[in-house]
């Protein structure tokens, strides 16, 4: 329902926006045909800056509508993948996530604990989500490129 309200609002702001600059035009353009250019009420060449502005503020408007439905629509994703995992790897890939994709093997042991974080990391890895990379002293767990463009839209 909050979806149709949005897009009713974007088609309203956007078609009123199309007519205003049509209108304006078909202003511009009697006047030039009548040769009183420089005689009517509204001068021409502030018709130009108006019309700039006010459509970045439709953008802005329809940006700022729908970037909400964008982020609901990211975290559905993201509930939907963490379902299909077991406790202990749902916290293992919320601390990837939070960490941009990428989180220190120590960093997800001081959490769960040692033994735990090495075979729940063995168990995501296997299933082909994850990808650990050697960085010093400890791994550098990296959630995979296809599992990071599914959550990221």
């Amino acid at each position: 329902m909050k979806l149709d309200k949005t897009i009713l609002v974007l088609g309203i702001l956007l078609s009123a926006f199309v007519f205003s600059v049509s209108f304006a035009t078909l202003y511009a353009q009697t006047h030039i045909i009548e040769g009183s250019v420089c005689s009517c009420t509204l001068p021409i060449p502030l018709l130009i800056p108006t019309f700039a502005s006010f459509g970045l503020l439709i953008g802005l408007i329809s940006y700022s509508l729908l970037l909400p439905l964008r982020a609901r629509k990211l975290s559905k994703k993201l509930d939907l993948f963490l379902e299909m995992l077991d406790p202990l790897e749902k916290v293992v890939i919320k601390a990837i996530i939070e960490n941009n994709g990428k989180v220190s093997q120590a960093s997800i042991s001081r959490k769960i604990g040692k033994l735990k974080a090495f075979r729940v990391l063995q168990k995501l890895k296997s299933k082909g989500i994850i990808e650990k990379e050697k960085f010093k002293k400890t791994n550098m767990i990296i959630l995979k490129e296809k599992f990071k463009k599914l959550l990221s839209g």
